[in-house]
């Protein structure tokens, strides 16, 4: 009977399937194949279609390229790689740094074109995949929408960053951009409509969605979003040190060099699995919580000719509304996490960017005021919950805030609190929780390889499908609840300025208003009073030093050394030079003395450290380092040298040193004679002994990060000056064939799996 009514709606839809489907995109021709779905409605299949070129040799670290076409019929009948990650309780690398790929599924290749929904898969931003053994598109696929899951490059592959305009980081996230716009430009091909495209995400993929609503790169792409458990706002989506964590990365691979075209060449020379493993080694999965992910998004500096995912803080864009106004649905489940742990003290729940220091008195005072709003009845279930809140809801909770602000487009939040036969958390940790956990909501709107051989209660069907009904239509209308029906028994509304409005997704559907309201409004209230959005970090400004140029020179011999002054700015450089100067009688004076380079064109001695005695008359010659002209400038304060010993300036030689530059440095008017530049070595590479340790003082409450100057220190090899540093522009003014297996997310949430 079934069969027979998919067939008539089939003709209904212009026609039955075709048994081998041919679908033209802008690279190629693609064979997919037909489904016959869990639910019983077949779709086609398009699997494993390249949507960048392979992110491979020169291309690792860097912003997805787009694909190269493909001559004849491509196959499109089986999955991409993931993302080369580690599989923790097997101690196994999996997957493969060849990844860029997106599957398509779609009722209908002809007809009317139909809302696209493309998913973005969690994991930390570390591993994870869109593949079907965890997100199989049967259940969405059947209310008529196209769905596609995409794979994108994750941990050190997907978010090193080096401050430099080749490998400014957030490459992973620019994966999902380009993913994006090929679905844009080629899903009409598969009958979806690029004119109506929602977006979503879990966890991590929820972040990346928040992101997306905001980021230059995504601007008019997409038309819907949703944010399921996992927002920007949350400790574990910032990269706070990505240059440090790329060098101690490279140090532990065996990399002695702090160079960073130095160390950018060295990580390519890796492989993928030894970059995964020692990623592994220096920040374990394991320590979730204490050592958050090393690896993440970067708020990037700009450079000239390069596009950046982001570079201001998430919240900068928020505060001044240049947020994607676009509808959107947001929540999370009932008690996101559960632990073993044991917190003897609750200062560890304080958010360090509030800049609290731990063990001052404003410290204990909240602390003892969690333990009174959290603990006071059943201390493990408040601790499960102050764990959720603090990682999850909370930040959940201030999105909506920040965003109902700035915002004309309707806001839907909810709460999933049903726990059924289709839950995840209790099946990869092999618990009889009473509450929904972290990743439950996909096990209804999914197919899993969890629901094989499961037997499922009727009340677990109608919760399915509840959810896939207010999932799909929102992203056909932008209204949830269009219309109230057998499954949809509730109208639910936006929330307000006045009223956090949701919906509570349980046994039945149930509407509530500003949910725990004492505890959300103690965390707000904890940001007003100690939040100060100019102490965000901003673009990074660290700096790996710059391999430096061979310094120009006049004379018989040169060598040169560079220091570092806190109070340089970009404007200018300098060098220490000590030459030997050619006297008439033969005789040789040795002058050391720091010389400032301006970029006007002059130069000037600012102190002269020995002078060999009794010196003959100095012959002159040009000046010993020649620089082309440069517009003004401010005068510089002069760099402080490194201390030397005081020594007397006989007048013969200087006189009257000053601090100012008088005059220009005298033309060159003879060709400098040519020398030979000094052969250096390069810097050794060898395996470190042991580990190097990863310090993350600014992950934990309390110890606090020193702020970054805005004052860059030049640092250089011995053997040379530095180069001109790239310094980030003012922001902005304008308006802006693997599969993973599930086992990866109980990795990601082992140290943090208990009872609940």
């Amino acid at each position: 009977m079934i069969s027979v009514v998919n067939e008539f709606l089939d003709d209904l839809r212009g026609g039955r399937m075709t048994e081998a489907p041919i679908v033209s995109v802008e690279q190629g021709q693609l064979q997919g194949r037909i489904v016959s779905g869990a639910v019983g409605k077949s779709f086609y299949s398009f699997q494993g279609i390249p949507y960048a070129k392979p992110p491979l040799g020169s291309l690792r670290f860097q912003a997805p390229q787009p694909p190269e076409p493909w001559d004849g019929v491509r196959d499109a009948t089986s999955e991409g790689n993931c993302t080369a990650q580690l599989d923790t309780l097997k101690n196994e690398y999996m997957g493969d740094e060849n990844c860029l790929f997106l599957n398509v599924y779609t009722p209908n290749l002809d007809g009317a074109f139909l809302p696209v929904m493309i998913y973005v898969h969690g994991g930390g931003f570390r591993f994870g995949s869109g593949n079907t053994n965890l997100h199989g598109p049967d259940y969405l696929v059947e209310k008529d929408v196209v769905i596609v899951t995409l794979n994108y490059r994750c941990g050190v592959l997907g978010f090193l960053g080096l401050n430099t305009p080749e490998v400014p980081g957030n490459a992973g996230l620019k994966d999902i951009v380009q993913a994006i716009k090929w679905v844009k430009n080629n899903i009409e091909n598969f009958g979806g409509n690029s004119g109506n495209i929602t977006v979503f995400g879990e966890s991590a993929g929820g972040a990346a969605v928040s992101l997306l609503t905001v980021s230059p790169l995504s601007k008019n792409l997409i038309s819907k979003a949703i944010i399921q458990s996992g927002t920007a706002l949350s400790d574990y989506v910032l990269q706070k040190n990505p240059v440090e964590n790329a060098r101690l990365l490279a140090k532990n691979l065996g990399c002695e060099s702090n160079d960073p075209e130095e160390i950018l060449d060295f990580l390519r020379a890796c492989s993928a699995k030894e970059l995964v493993e020692t990623h592994e080694k220096i920040n374990p999965q394991s320590e979730t919580l204490e050592k958050l992910n090393m690896f993440s998004v970067v708020i990037e500096k700009e450079f000239s000719g390069v596009e950046a995912f982001i570079s201001e803080p998430f919240r900068d864009f928020l505060t001044s509304g240049r947020v994607a106004d676009i509808p959107i649905m947001i929540g999370t489940c009932a008690l996101e996490l559960t632990t073993d742990k044991k917190f003897e003290d609750l200062q560890f729940f304080i958010p360090e960017e509030l800049n609290i220091e731990k063990g001052c008195a404003e410290s204990l005072e909240i602390a003892e005021k969690l333990k009174q709003l959290y603990l006071k009845d059943d201390a493990e279930l408040g601790t499960y919950q102050l764990l959720s809140d603090r990682y999850f809801r909370v930040d959940t909770y201030r999105l909506i805030q920040y965003l109902i602000q700035v915002t004309n487009k309707p806001i839907y939040c909810y709460s999933l609190d049903y726990v059924g036969s289709l839950n995840i958390y209790n099946k990869l940790f092999k618990q009889d929780s009473k509450y929904a956990g972290h990743l439950d909501d996909l096990g209804y709107l999914f197919k899993n390889d969890f629901q094989e051989d499961l037997e499922i209660s009727e009340e677990d069907q109608k919760t399915r499908e509840r959810m896939v009904r207010l999932w799909t239509n929102f992203a056909k209308s932008g209204n949830p609840t269009p219309e109230e029906n057998h499954y949809l028994t509730v109208n639910w509304p936006p929330v307000t300025k006045d009223n956090l409005y949701y919906l509570n997704i349980g046994s039945e559907l149930t509407l509530g208003t500003n949910p725990d309201k004492e505890k959300m409004e103690y965390w707000d209230s904890l940001y007003t009073k100690y939040y100060r959005i100019w102490e965000e970090p901003k673009a990074s400004n660290e700096e790996l030093p710059v391999k430096p140029d061979p310094p120009v020179v006049v004379g018989s011999f040169t060598e040169t050394e560079t220091y570092s002054s806190s109070s340089f700015t970009e404007s200018s450089g300098f060098i220490s030079a000590r030459t030997e100067i050619i006297t008439e009688s033969s005789q040789v004076s040795n002058v050391s003395g720091t010389i400032t380079e301006v970029t006007n064109g002059t130069v000037e001695l600012n102190e002269v450290n020995n002078i060999d005695e009794e010196p003959a008359e100095v012959v002159e010659e040009p000046s010993p380092i020649v620089q082309e002209p440069a517009p003004p400038i401010q005068e510089p304060t002069p760099p402080v040298p490194e201390p030397t010993p005081p020594v007397q300036v006989p007048a013969p030689v200087v006189e009257e040193p000053a601090p100012k530059v008088q005059e220009p440095a005298p033309k060159v008017q003879e060709p400098a004679p040519v020398f030979e530049e000094p052969v250096v070595e390069s810097p050794k590479f060898k395996e470190p002994d042991e580990p190097v340790s990863l310090v993350f003082n600014n992950y934990v409450n309390g110890d606090r990060k020193v702020r970054t100057s805005n004052e860059i220190k030049m640092v250089s090899n011995s053997n040379g000056a530095p180069k001109e540093v790239i310094r980030a522009n003012d922001p902005p003014e304008d308006d802006l064939p693997k599969n993973i297996g599930v086992n990866k997310f109980v990795n990601f949430f082992e140290s943090l799996g208990g009872k609940k």
